[in-house]
């Protein structure tokens, strides 16, 4: 009965055991763990549509497709990955922005409009700016191009045999890349007539078309005095937070902030070589330079220990850096130049051998058919040998074989622009005129030396610049030393202190945003923004740099609305300081009774300046700087009544208007009007889109995936 009133006593806790059995096979873990993730799942949202992050770092690999096709095949390096990232989240939110309001104002682009952007007479503004799409010989945009590239990917790439896997491969990014260029064409057509609607909505009134013409007839010369704020101290005059509260209230709309923000204080130290690191080299150097004095092959030598190549050709003095130049001219063939501390490295010269020849050759080349062998294209030669020999133009023969050469001009050559190809030294042999069949890559090739530059000093080098690469030891050292430091002070209180003691540089109280790319102009550190985002404040962290190390503190999380007071308030206590610093000036020149520039001059210790040729519309003041007081003087003041004390951004001035010319108006009415209809077109049609994205909830969850 004992053990029965127990069993009874814990019922509920078997129940609810049981139960969690039960629901272990009759639940679907699987798909609630699934639920769960695609609720994370999100780079971003735009009006409650989520964009999750596998269709965005898809749209971050086009981009990135389309950006190594526009530099020639190079691999985007870290720095243009992170703009790219960038780029695309901007670029799909306006898309998606786009997209709505068309649907709701009837907006599209038709496929009549994609056409005639493409093949018609209103050429899209993107292909202009795309190189391939250029003729090779005009540097221009052709449209000739864009044909040829749509007739060859118009193949399909499944079609192809097996063995053209390649072509298959490069016809798929090809498609790609264009299909990238059509949305790209289409969303900037959107964009424009989104903008141009918007922008069409505001008339220009009569009275504003005449004021524009007032504000630009009147040019004035103006003598003035000015004491500026800075000479009287911030000490003088009083500035109470609640003076500083209602100014904030008053501008707040100036500060709402569009995104999260994170204010961090941070070091950083480069890794760089210690003078143990550079004894290790310097030594090393000096038995380099014992084996370049003696060896007849330098490079062997320069292959085995410098970071750049041998050049085995002749380079004009003139064209050598200022030591390489001050060392060939006074040294003897076999003489070396080093071994010195240049930069990161030890550099040392051998002067091979010098000359006195040609420094440039205009060459020109009759490219041979590819997929040939040498035999086949010696036949060729040969034959296009003996037409030119014949008596017809190299150029013309050139044309003929490539129409698209432009007479197959290489332009001026150097013999090191031909070191690699192995034939430099056969073409700077010859004479202006001569026609040479040379072996270039196992094929035969004609070469036409069209003209040659008058001889200069030239000298073959060998330069060896070995570098100095941190050690392990140094390494290490470094990370120990920040990690004791981390471990020492890994709060935010006294972070910035204790860095300052250890003479680190700090970089105190830095506002960075989530979508920032870097620490001011530090790469590689977008990782350490990532995290601020990601971690509470009063963490300490270090990071990993390949060339550096950052340690930071993340100090406050700035949210909601606007920027909180305490960011703004310094800015708005100096503008107090200044106005209450105006009151002050002004009412001492009152007490004074001043009634001249040059008595106001000797009251402030000055002199009395010009300046000349100033409207309401002059932006920057020659000698002044923005100074809106003034623009309102050379409209408004009169011929030597003397005007002051006023009230300016950068002090108080004493005005005197010299002389005042006024200009015929420049333009018609009607004329002024379309003027200032397409300069609020543009203001309007550029400031469309970020007005949009303010209206629309626009939220940026890159940070927790964007490291």
């Amino acid at each position: 009965m004992a053990a029965l009133q127990k069993i009874r006593s814990k019922s509920g806790l078997l129940v609810g055991i049981i139960a969690a059995g039960l629901l272990a096979f009759v639940i679907p873990w699987n798909e609630v763990f699934m639920f769960f993730n695609n609720m994370k799942d999100k780079a971003f949202t735009v009006n409650g549509t989520v964009v999750k992050t596998g269709e965005y770092e898809k749209r971050v690999i086009e981009w990135q497709d389309f950006q190594q096709e526009m530099s020639g095949g190079n691999n985007p390096d870290e720095f243009t990955m992170l703009q790219i990232r960038e780029a695309v989240y901007q670029q799909m939110v306006k898309e998606m922005m786009l997209d709505e309001q068309a649907e709701k104002l009837g907006l599209a682009v038709t496929k009549q409009e994609m056409e005639d952007m493409i093949y018609g007479q209103n050429i899209s503004p993107i292909l202009y700016q795309l190189p391939f799409f250029r003729n090779p010989q005009t540097g221009q945009f052709d449209p000739a191009m864009v044909t040829q590239f749509l007739t060859e990917i118009n193949t399909d790439p499944a079609s192809l045999p097996q063995e053209q896997y390649a072509v298959a491969e490069q016809l798929r990014k090809a498609r790609s890349i264009w299909s990238f260029i059509q949305n790209m064409i289409k969303y900037n057509r959107l964009e424009e007539k989104y903008s141009t609607l918007v922008a069409n909505s505001l008339l220009v009134s009569n009275t504003e078309v005449q004021s524009a013409q007032n504000d630009s007839k009147d040019v004035a010369d103006i003598a003035y005095v000015v004491q500026k704020y800075t000479s009287i101290s911030d000490s003088t005059v009083n500035v109470d937070n609640s003076e500083i509260k209602a100014l904030y209230e008053a501008r707040k709309n100036n500060y709402k902030l569009n995104t999260e923000l994170r204010k961090i204080s941070y070091f950083i130290k480069n890794v760089t070589p210690s003078d143990e690191d550079y004894a290790v080299v310097e030594k090393e150097a000096e038995d380099v330079y014992l084996r370049l004095k003696e060896t007849e092959n330098p490079g062997t030598l320069v292959g085995e220990y410098s970071t750049t190549p041998y050049v085995d050709a002749f380079m004009a003095v003139s064209a050598l850096p200022a030591d390489a130049k001050a060392f060939v001219e006074s040294a003897s063939v076999g003489d070396i130049h080093g071994p010195v501390r240049e930069g990161q490295g030890y550099l040392m010269y051998k002067l091979v051998d010098r000359t006195v020849a040609s420094d440039s050759i205009k060459l020109r080349m009759i490219p041979m058919p590819q997929g040939i062998d040498l035999a086949t294209s010696n036949h060729i030669a040969d034959s296009l040998m003996a037409v030119v020999k014949g008596g017809k133009a190299f150029a013309d023969v050139a044309n003929e074989i490539a129409p698209n050469s432009n007479g197959g001009d290489l332009n001026w050559v150097t013999e090191v622009m031909l070191a690699g190809s192995g034939i430099g030294k056969e073409i700077f042999a010859a004479a202006k005129g001569d026609v040479l069949k040379l072996n270039v890559g196992g094929i035969s090739q004609l070469f036409y030396v069209e003209d040659k530059k008058a001889p200069v000093s030239k000298v073959k080098l060998a330069q060896i610049l070995m570098p100095v690469i941190v050690s392990d030891k140094t390494q290490n050292a470094i990370d120990n030393e920040l990690n004791q430091f981390v471990a020492e002070n890994n709060k935010a209180e006294g972070f910035e202190q204790a860095a300052q003691v250890a003479g680190y540089n700090i970089v105190s109280d830095a506002l960075v945003s989530p979508d920032e790319i870097s620490l001011g102009q530090a790469t590689g550190t977008r990782q350490v923004i990532a995290w601020s985002f990601n971690n509470p404040v009063g963490t300490v962290n270090k990071f990993d740099v390949s060339d550096k190390r950052i340690v930071a503190v993340v100090k406050s999380e700035i949210k909601g609305d606007y920027m909180p007071i305490s960011e703004v308030s310094s800015a708005l206590r100096a503008e107090l300081i200044n106005d209450k610093k105006a009151e002050k000036m002004i009412a001492d020149f009152k007490s004074k009774n001043l009634t001249s520039l040059a008595d106001y001059a000797n009251a402030v210790s000055g002199k009395v300046d010009t300046v000349k040729f100033v409207t309401f519309q002059t932006n920057t003041i020659t000698g002044i700087g923005y100074e809106p007081i003034v623009n309102v003087y050379a409209r408004s003041g009169q011929i030597n009544k003397l005007d002051a004390p006023l009230k300016g951004k950068q002090g108080v001035y004493a005005l005197l208007l010299t002389s005042k010319t006024e200009e015929a108006a420049k333009t018609e009415i009607e004329q002024s009007r379309q003027m200032l209809k397409q300069s609020n077109m543009y203001q309007l049609m550029s400031q469309a889109i970020n007005v949009l994205r303010d209206k629309m909830d626009v939220k940026d969850n890159r940070v927790n995936i964007w490291r």
